[in-house]
């Protein structure tokens, strides 16, 4: 399969007030503060203890994108270099045009507008020079913040898994996909 573009230079997003940028292994010690919070990581995997565990996770991104199968930024303020997020694609399929979205940020950085605006770059960067026709969400259906980011940029709800996931409250929750098509995108008049 062509290359849709040049993987020897990773791709920097901008948007008014953030930057995405390639993860660094001096960026671990930053990571390592939201993926050790318990808030932040409540909805999305068990939070790190140790930052040799912030470490791994940049080498694993890393290599994902050596591999093609996958993209990840550091979500940073503008003029400031420090991550306080991490977005990005998952599961890229790209025969089929499509790949799945995960993130996180900072619990500090929460209610800013932040991960709309980041959020946002991705996309475009998706629609346009990955080509992607269809991009999914997978979220707790309870993770309302998650949910409401979803929906604010134009994912639809397409299904539920009733009793997905074990969390740290000691019950199932049901996990919501969420699906964004290209001509949605296209239709709701954002930037391409």
């Amino acid at each position: 399969m062509t290359d849709i573009f040049d993987f020897s230079t990773f791709p920097t997003l901008t948007g008014k007030g953030v930057v995405l940028r390639e993860f660094q292994p001096e960026d671990a010690a930053d990571l390592f503060v939201w993926r050790s919070d318990p808030e932040v990581q409540r909805y999305n995997s068990e939070p790190m203890w140790d930052v040799r565990q912030a470490s791994q996770l940049i080498e694993e991104l890393r290599a994902e994108y050596a591999a093609r199968k996958g993209i990840h930024w550091a979500v940073t303020l503008s003029g400031d270099g420090r991550a306080v997020g991490l977005f990005g694609f998952v599961s890229w399929q790209r025969f089929h045009h499509r790949a799945e979205v995960g993130y996180d940020l900072r619990r500090d950085y929460w209610g800013r507008g932040i991960a709309s605006e980041a959020l946002g770059a991705i996309l475009r960067f998706g629609f346009t020079t990955m080509q992607l026709n269809r991009v999914e969400a997978q979220t707790i259906a309870d993770n309302h913040g998650s949910v409401r980011l979803l929906q604010r940029v134009g994912f639809q709800r397409e299904g539920l898994r009733r009793a997905y996931s074990l969390e740290d409250d000691g019950t199932y929750h049901d996990g919501a996909i969420y699906g964004l098509l290209r001509r949605d995108y296209d239709s709701a008049g954002h930037e391409v």
